[in-house]
């Protein structure tokens, strides 16, 4: 689901003028709510406890509805808003680098350990933080859904300008680790290369979720 998707069913939920779409109203704003801002969110959590609240206050069930539909329809119409103004994409970018940073930090922190073994760790969280990326920038920015063939998304983001040359030469070539990583030919990667990946891939979350 993309913000077009959500904001299509946001309208839907705003359409109360049966009692079936009035009880659907709450359900649906909490499923969005967990959906775009996450299940441990501030909005979610503040809905919850508003929904909470009018139930324990009001006694009749014609003045708990109301009141339930007026805090979900207020919490659907802000997150219209803020996706309408791009707020939310703008977190989404935020949360991607910080998570993806974090995944290239354990990287470098078991390549610092000796041994072979977390040598091949180090890869293959190093090759898994390169293709989530480079298909997170895609998705963003080209609006690339799917799984693509990796070097056809490389290809489109060189083409939106996204990934300038010679970057685009070096992403090509950290195909070949992506590949040795996924099907554990370790013999053929060496720590150094391990560093250049992590590197690459930090400077493309600075540039573009930062």
């Amino acid at each position: 689901m993309n913000d077009t998707d959500v904001l299509k069913r946001i309208d839907e939920l705003l359409v109360t003028d049966t009692l079936d779409k009035v009880a659907q109203l709450p359900h649906g704003c909490v499923s969005l709510l967990s959906f775009v801002y996450g299940e441990n969110s501030p909005q979610l959590k503040h809905l919850k406890l508003c929904l909470a609240d009018i139930s324990r206050q009001y006694q009749t069930e014609i003045k708990r509805s109301n009141e339930i539909s007026v805090a979900s329809i207020g919490a659907l119409k802000n997150l219209k808003r803020e996706i309408e103004f791009g707020l939310i994409g703008t977190l989404r970018q935020q949360v991607t680098g910080e998570v993806l940073t974090d995944f290239i930090q354990l990287a470098r922190m078991v390549l610092n350990q000796d041994g072979d073994g977390a040598k091949n760790v180090a890869a293959v969280l190093g090759a898994a933080a390169f293709e989530d990326t480079i298909r997170r920038i895609g998705a963003a920015f080209v609006g690339i859904i799917g799984k693509d063939d990796l070097a056809d998304v490389l290809n489109k983001l060189k083409d939106a300008g996204l990934i300038q040359s010679p970057q685009i030469g070096i992403a090509l070539s950290y195909l070949s680790f992506r590949n040795h990583a996924l099907h554990a030919n370790w013999e053929k990667i060496g720590r150094e290369s391990i560093h250049s990946i992590l590197g690459f891939t930090e400077q493309l979350l600075l540039r573009h979720f930062a």
